[in-house]
Protein backbone atom coordinates (compact mmCIF):
# COMPACT_ATOMS: atom_id res chain seq x y z
CA UNK A 1 0.00 0.00 0.00
CA UNK A 2 1.33 3.44 -0.54
CA UNK A 3 2.31 6.08 1.70
CA UNK A 4 -0.21 8.41 0.27
CA UNK A 5 -2.96 5.78 1.10
CA UNK A 6 -2.27 4.97 4.42
CA UNK A 7 -1.88 8.60 5.23
CA UNK A 8 -5.32 9.08 3.77
CA UNK A 9 -7.05 5.99 6.23
CA UNK A 10 -5.05 7.25 8.97
CA UNK A 11 -6.33 11.02 8.10
CA UNK A 12 -9.69 9.82 8.01
CA UNK A 13 -9.96 7.90 11.20
CA UNK A 14 -8.76 10.86 13.16
CA UNK A 15 -11.41 13.01 11.64
CA UNK A 16 -14.05 10.01 12.27
CA UNK A 17 -13.16 9.93 15.74
CA UNK A 18 -12.88 13.63 16.15
CA UNK A 19 -16.72 14.39 15.00
CA UNK A 20 -17.96 11.31 17.40
CA UNK A 21 -16.41 12.80 19.75
CA UNK A 22 -18.13 16.21 19.51
CA UNK A 23 -21.27 14.58 18.34
CA UNK A 24 -21.51 12.86 21.64
CA UNK A 25 -20.55 16.19 23.44
CA UNK A 26 -23.62 17.80 21.71
CA UNK A 27 -25.67 15.19 22.47
CA UNK A 28 -25.19 15.16 26.16
CA UNK A 29 -25.42 18.69 26.17
CA UNK A 30 -28.54 18.76 24.77
CA UNK A 31 -30.17 16.38 27.06
CA UNK A 32 -28.38 18.17 29.97
CA UNK A 33 -27.93 21.32 29.80
CA UNK A 34 -25.71 21.95 32.78
CA UNK A 35 -22.52 19.65 31.20
CA UNK A 36 -19.52 21.65 30.78
CA UNK A 37 -16.56 20.86 29.49
CA UNK A 38 -14.62 21.22 32.64
CA UNK A 39 -15.10 19.65 35.91
CA UNK A 40 -13.87 22.56 37.46
CA UNK A 41 -16.60 25.21 35.66
CA UNK A 42 -19.14 23.43 38.15
CA UNK A 43 -16.83 24.48 40.98
CA UNK A 44 -20.25 24.39 43.44
CA UNK A 45 -20.96 20.68 42.72
CA UNK A 46 -17.71 19.76 43.18
CA UNK A 47 -16.63 21.26 45.80
CA UNK A 48 -19.81 19.32 47.84
CA UNK A 49 -18.69 16.24 46.52
CA UNK A 50 -15.76 13.89 48.10
CA UNK A 51 -12.70 13.23 46.81
CA UNK A 52 -12.40 10.20 44.50
CA UNK A 53 -9.14 9.20 45.67
CA UNK A 54 -9.57 9.15 49.60
CA UNK A 55 -10.50 5.74 50.14
CA UNK A 56 -6.84 4.63 48.48
CA UNK A 57 -4.82 7.96 49.54
CA UNK A 58 -4.07 9.55 53.45
CA UNK A 59 -3.36 12.48 51.78
CA UNK A 60 -6.45 12.71 49.77
CA UNK A 61 -9.25 12.20 53.35
CA UNK A 62 -11.45 15.18 54.10
CA UNK A 63 -11.09 16.79 50.54
CA UNK A 64 -13.33 17.74 48.31
CA UNK A 65 -13.22 16.57 44.37
CA UNK A 66 -12.63 20.41 43.56
CA UNK A 67 -9.88 19.75 45.91
CA UNK A 68 -8.81 16.78 44.31
CA UNK A 69 -8.56 18.75 40.93
CA UNK A 70 -6.73 21.46 42.27
CA UNK A 71 -4.55 19.28 44.01
CA UNK A 72 -3.79 16.95 41.04
CA UNK A 73 -2.72 20.46 38.66
CA UNK A 74 -0.13 21.70 41.37
CA UNK A 75 1.35 18.24 41.36
CA UNK A 76 1.11 18.04 37.86
CA UNK A 77 2.72 21.84 37.09
CA UNK A 78 5.29 20.54 40.78
CA UNK A 79 3.76 23.19 42.28
CA UNK A 80 3.32 22.04 46.11
CA UNK A 81 2.94 24.02 49.26
CA UNK A 82 5.43 23.53 51.83
CA UNK A 83 5.01 22.46 55.33
CA UNK A 84 4.84 26.15 56.59
CA UNK A 85 2.50 27.19 53.94
CA UNK A 86 -0.09 24.47 54.90
CA UNK A 87 0.14 24.92 58.89
CA UNK A 88 0.05 28.87 57.82
CA UNK A 89 -3.07 28.04 55.58
CA UNK A 90 -4.81 26.31 58.54
CA UNK A 91 -4.19 28.54 61.20
CA UNK A 92 -5.93 31.13 58.76
CA UNK A 93 -8.99 28.79 57.98
CA UNK A 94 -9.08 28.12 61.69
CA UNK A 95 -9.72 31.67 63.21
Amino acid sequence: MKKTNIGWIAGGTVAVAAAAGTFSYLKRKKEDPNVTGSNLQDKEREDKLPSPDAKTDDAEKGLSALDHAYREEWVANTITPTEEEIKAAEVKVNK
